[in-house]
């Protein structure tokens, strides 16, 4: 199944209790304390509703430990249940999880029902014209994709727990170009990830990927390429394509091996992908991620169809 289950096996003990928990992210869009149970906002975002959870993440906090929390039934508590819990997820996702996704796991077990709102887990990767070349996106430290893959098995596993936002349509794509056109008899994965499976596996030769001619493939290096105006032209074609033509070639493995192109856990200490950091080619990132987290939601959705359609044959 694409999908992983919660990590907390069984609620913990003597937690203090939470019912109805409202987890609000820090996405566009007004919102207002529930009126029933507890809210949790993020980092920034304050309120001065007596039922109202403030929940940083360590650094932003200036505080030695991974998270800070703030009028919650038991602050001390729940740092460490939410420690927990971003530590095994850190396993799963090779990289430290966002507050957002750590506290709606957690949620889903302690509270009955849990509602999450302004949160898709996918900031955009587009950089302004405005930020300088050493500066990084913030949201960059963190595996969105690998998040949005963990959150649909959270959410398609737990009928309790409310998330709209997590659900997204096929990417947009420039209104000039003739999507009813035949499209191109391309794999756009061997376009995203030969480059990049030939370096991590130097010592062997990828038959899946020996096709693809290299200079056909994105390059996946931390210095930015001899032929940029090439690779912006193949990052070009891959945004444009449709999600379903996308979908056409998608696997579980193709899938979860792009993650690791699209964020950069350090980059205050380790260099960033070229494209992670260059105004122009950052431009075509959000429609590409967006294509491969609509392909790892049908994925999804069609597992869990699969799955109760056995359980009612059996």
């Amino acid at each position: 199944m694409p999908f992983s289950e919660n990590p907390i096996a069984a609620k913990p003990n003597n937690i203090q209790p939470y019912q109805n928990v409202t987890i609000i992210g820090n996405g566009q869009g007004e919102w207002q304390p529930a009126e029933n149970g507890h809210t949790i906002v993020f980092n920034t975002t304050q309120h001065q509703a007596d039922n109202v959870i403030n929940i940083c993440n360590g650094p932003y906090a200036e505080s030695s430990h991974a998270f800070a929390v703030s009028n919650s039934p038991d602050n001390s508590q729940l740092v460490a249940l939410l420690t927990q819990v971003a530590q095994t997820l850190e396993q799963q996702l090779h990289c430290w999880p966002s507050s957002g996704l750590v506290t709606s796991f957690l949620m889903t077990i302690v509270a009955s029902q849990v509602s999450v709102q302004r949160m898709s887990l996918m900031p955009t990767l587009s950089r302004a014209s405005s930020l300088a070349a050493d500066e990084y996106l913030p949201c960059m430290v963190h595996n969105w994709l690998g998040e949005r893959r963990l959150a649909l098995g959270l959410q398609l596993t737990n009928p309790h727990i409310y998330w709209p936002e997590l659900f997204i349509d096929q990417a947009s794509i420039p209104a000039e170009l003739d999507t009813q056109s035949e499209q191109p008899d391309i794999n756009p994965f061997e376009v995203l990830l030969s480059d990049y499976i030939r370096r991590k596996n130097s010592d062997v030769k990828p038959t899946y990927y020996v096709g693809t001619s290299q200079a056909l493939a994105l390059q996946v290096t931390f210095e930015r390429p001899a032929q940029p105006d090439l690779q912006y032209a193949l990052l070009a074609a891959l945004s444009n394509l449709p999600s379903v033509h996308w979908l056409s070639y998608a696997t579980q493995d193709d899938l979860i091996t792009a993650e690791a192109l699209f964020y950069n856990e350090h980059p205050q200490t380790q260099a960033s992908y070229w494209y992670l950091v260059d105004y122009q080619a950052s431009q075509f990132l959000d429609n590409i991620r967006h294509h491969l987290a609509y392909c790892q939601q049908v994925l999804a959705l069609t597992a869990k169809s699969t799955t109760e359609n056995d359980s009612k044959l059996s």
